[in-house]
């Protein structure tokens, strides 16, 4: 037998055992080293994205007289609050104080942000937001005005637009 190496195989396309440069190696390891990262970093966020749209879309309303009634369980949590709106909503500096009415129950909202166009006394709205410390007031950060089926005939002029438009 002899001392060298049979290296036979590798004329017939057997296993290189040759050692590679080691720059080169080092550069594509540290490539596909962050790449699993940067992966799960996009993954996280999305994740993070879809939780939070998820707990607004799962968030629930209380009418006003159930709201009153369960203002000890609910304490200081995020929820929607219906009624339709009494008498003349008040401006008073950054907010509007009006009074909102379900089931012979009353609450008084205090709204921060914009008003919806469609927003006036006799219109239900859905208020989002929570009740202040002292628990005599609905702090209110969002409006959602709830039309009734005559709305189309009321303002046919808008119904026909958004129609044309796709929305």
């Amino acid at each position: 037998m002899s001392d060298q190496p049979d290296d036979r195989d590798l004329d017939d396309g057997g296993l290189d055992l040759t050692p590679r440069d080691v720059d080169v190696t080092a550069k594509r390891n540290g490539r596909r080293r962050w790449a699993p990262l940067a992966v799960l970093g996009a993954l996280g966020v999305v994740i993070v994205l879809i939780l939070i749209q998820a707990g607004d879309a799962s968030m629930y309303f209380k009418n006003a007289d159930e709201a009153v009634a369960e203002k000890e369980t609910l304490g200081s949590t995020k929820f929607r609050i219906q009624g339709t709106v009494l008498g003349k909503p008040v401006s008073e500096h950054d907010s509007v104080v009006f009074t909102i009415q379900h089931g012979g129950v009353s609450v008084v909202v205090r709204h921060t942000g914009s008003e919806p166009a469609l927003f006036k006394a006799g219109v239900p709205v859905v208020a989002e937001g929570r009740w202040n410390d002292s628990g005599t007031e609905f702090d209110s950060e969002k409006l959602l005005i709830k039309h009734d089926e005559n709305y189309k005939e009321e303002h046919p002029g808008r119904v026909e637009a958004d129609e044309s438009s796709g929305t």
